[in-house]
């Protein structure tokens, strides 16, 4: 009997100590009502184990072994997931046409061979080997590379494809034209990475087009690769129909975003002297209407959802128009309204402030708005949102004289930060292209936690200088960022940021050298599921005097210059247990004077030599300026967008999808000021039930605090 084979699709417990990855391949050996007993590759352990259907997908033999030359099991599931896209790679055969990634790059191509790799057995499977393409890269073939002696055409799996031309047996035949040199094409079936299906609330109508076109350096003839020339833009074969009542169109918003929408009405309104069309849009927008324009009603639609524009400045839905075989832009004419936006950009090239609190809402609030999310970027969207859309701490990244990478720096400042404080957008490519110059290809695809990407950018990228001066043991380490780190014993039930940070530094004798103009602060919680605290209390100012070194500090007591601290007073229960103890020297020893203290041990603090001891200590004080968040692998953040006490909003760059378009969303939260200013006021007791869902959120998905000194943010 012929084996089948299977890959996991949801995580299963193996065993008591060991669970089975999503994206493990396996072969079936026995079958019950419920089960599979089957072997898996690439495990250590090769005797068959017990597997319920319900966590697994049948695969045919040939789709096991290209998927088991792939080693990125999250990789396996996202091609297993295209399944058109699947379909075509695994029907491909001799001189079909492809596009692969090569050195990061989308690169035509065309197959060699389909070849097997290992040897049996070697996987822990002895009757599957991994399969993979040889692929002949056609930029290697217009210089003559793969006909030189020796040449070895490189080998891809098949998560490395991303687009595929399947032809039809017998190979057609395409031929240049000895006149005009244009080329004759064919019509061929077509997948690629980014295929995916029409919303079905609505079907795209049907528009004359041409075929989609192959890649002009080479063509099939007699079943062999004969080498053409072409001068013609392989971009401009992308030819647009002419937009009707009912045609699928995408435009710009006033921020730059591309929104799309159905056009609904075609005329001239009145005042107007030339033709205009009613779009209704596929999801609401602030500020949009509801087919009314100048009190006449043009066409009818939900409020928020319509929209006029120049019938110039539409354009056909580009996710419904025939591609070219590799991605290219479609070459379209450039609407009137962009192009002055544009040259309005490019004519201002100084720097944009911070938003400021008077058009914060305005610029800001709705769909559309902040930094648009694609592909796991949510870690990266919801950092650069909170540091750099309100807050200056981290301007002088963006203007560091000497760098080691001048254009991810221009990137960061020019496609970044200044279009989000310009326009209060930022397209999901503009993050892509900072994605792609950190020096790591997981940065383009993988899940990562914000820290590694502040790390990577600001340390191994930029080389700024650290923002952190933590002093241990009589010597200064550098840092970007603080990671709370506690014993289990020292667990309160509902703590604040304040007391995690005193009692972490305190417990690891660590001092600030500095005061930080910018200090981030990493809450005790690691992976998806552990949380030391089910809930944390935000501290809206922190107080980091007693936390610094060499400067002076106040006596617990009575309030005169302290000479001392004790770490053991505490968690003292007479001493107001969670604050940081530190005396002058009556008072402390008065203190352990008493029976319970006298195995304390107080510890000198080092003080400026010429401080007078009468002098009032100054309180040094930080800001709360944002907040980052995580549940189920998901970030999203709480910003402060001005002074006002309930000046906070809310931003997720994925907050809903149309297509295969992420539609970040950005909504004010007051209510997170409200509780904030009770927190300051003294102990609040929370009672998540009855709490506001975006408090609840901040209390018990908090998992990176931001703090700024605004007057050294500016001296910085």
């Amino acid at each position: 009997m012929e084996k089948r084979f299977f890959i996991i699709t949801r995580t299963q417990t193996k065993s008591v100590r060991k669970s089975i990855d999503k994206g493990t391949v396996g072969c079936v050996e026995k079958e019950t009502l419920d089960e599979f007993i089957g072997t898996l590759i690439n495990y250590s352990a090769k005797q068959g184990c017990s597997l319920k259907k319900d966590n697994l997908q049948l695969i045919s033999r040939h789709e096991a072994q290209l998927l088991i030359f792939i080693d990125n099991l999250a990789k396996r599931l996202e091609l297993l997931q295209n399944r058109k896209l699947f379909s075509a790679i695994s029907a491909l055969q001799e001189n079909d046409l492809v596009v692969v990634r090569h050195k990061h790059v989308e690169t035509p191509g065309v197959v060699k061979r389909l070849v097997e790799k290992g040897k049996k057995g070697s996987n822990g499977l002895d009757v599957l080997k991994p399969m993979a393409f040889e692929v002949e890269l056609l930029q290697e073939a217009e210089h003559g590379y793969s006909q030189s002696r020796g040449f070895v055409y490189p080998i891809f799996n098949a998560g490395e494809i991303l687009q595929v031309s399947l032809v039809d047996k017998p190979k057609p035949t395409f031929k240049a034209d000895e006149h005009n040199g244009a080329q004759k094409q064919m019509d061929l079936g077509r997948q690629n990475s980014d295929s995916s299906d029409v919303p079905q609330r609505r079907q795209a109508p049907e528009r004359p087009g041409p075929p989609a076109a192959l890649s002009p350096t080479a063509a099939v003839e007699n079943g062999g690769l004969k080498r053409v020339v072409s001068g013609g833009s392989f971009g401009s074969a992308l030819q647009t129909a002419p937009l009707e009542l009912g045609s699928l169109t995408e435009l710009q918003a006033s921020n730059g975003a591309t929104v799309h929408g159905v056009v609904r009405w075609i005329g001239v309104p009145e005042g107007k002297s030339e033709n205009w069309a009613g779009v209704e849009l596929d999801y609401e927008l602030k500020d949009c209407l509801d087919g009314q324009l100048g009190g006449q009603r043009y066409f009818s639609c939900d409020r928020n959802k319509g929209m006029f524009v120049k019938l110039r400045d539409l354009r056909p839905d580009s996710r419904f128009l025939p591609a070219p075989s590799y991605k290219e832009p479609p070459c379209y004419p450039e609407p009137q309204a962009a192009a002055e936006r544009r040259f309005e950009a490019d004519s201002r090239n100084e720097d944009a402030p911070p938003i400021p609190e008077s058009s914060a809402l305005q610029l800001l609030e709705g769909r559309m708005k902040g930094i648009q999310g694609h592909y796991n970027s949510c870690y990266l969207d919801s950092a650069l949102f909170s540091l750099f859309s309100f807050s200056p701490a981290l301007d002088s990244v963006l203007h560091c004289p000497v760098v080691s990478e001048e254009l991810i720096q221009s990137v960061l400042r020019r496609d970044i930060v200044n279009r989000l404080r310009r326009q209060g957008f930022v397209p999901a490519e503009n993050v892509m292209k900072l994605r792609q110059l950190l020096g790591c290809d997981s940065f383009t695809f993988e899940e990562k936690d914000p820290e590694e990407f502040l790390s990577v950018l600001l340390h191994q990228v930029l080389s700024v200088d650290p923002l952190l001066k933590i002093r241990s043991n009589e010597k200064t380490q550098d840092c970007y960022s603080y990671q709370i780190i506690l014993e289990r014993e020292e667990a309160v039930s509902v703590p604040s940021v304040q007391l995690l940070l005193e009692r972490s530094f305190l417990s690891c004798d660590l001092k600030f050298e500095e005061i930080p103009s910018c200090l981030i602060i990493q809450m005790p919680r690691f992976g998806k599921k552990f949380k030391m605290f089910p809930k944390i209390i935000p501290s809206a100012e922190l107080d980091i005097t007693d936390l610094l070194y060499n400067t002076p500090r106040e006596c617990f007591l009575c309030g005169a210059v302290a000479e001392l601290e004790c770490y053991q007073c505490l968690r003292d229960p007479r001493l107001t247990p969670g604050m940081i103890k530190q005396f002058c020297r009556p008072c402390d020893k008065q203190v352990h004077s008493h029976r319970q203290r006298q195995d304390h041990q107080p510890r000198e603090i080092s003080l400026p030599w010429d401080f007078p001891a009468s002098t009032p200590v100054p309180r040094q004080k930080m800001e709360l300026f944002a907040v980052l968040c995580i549940e189920t692998s998901h970030y999203v953040s709480f910003v402060k967008y001005g002074p006002g006490r309930n000046s906070w909003l809310f931003f997720d760059s994925m907050a809903d999808r149309s297509g295969d378009e992420n539609i970040p969303e950005i909504k004010a939260c007051p209510q997170v000021g409200e509780f904030l200013s009770r927190s300051e006021e003294g102990p609040v007791q929370v009672e998540l039930e009855c709490t506001d869902v975006f408090v609840k959120r901040l209390l018990c998905d908090s998992y990176m605090f931001m703090y700024q000194c605004p007057a050294l943010c500016l001296y910085r």
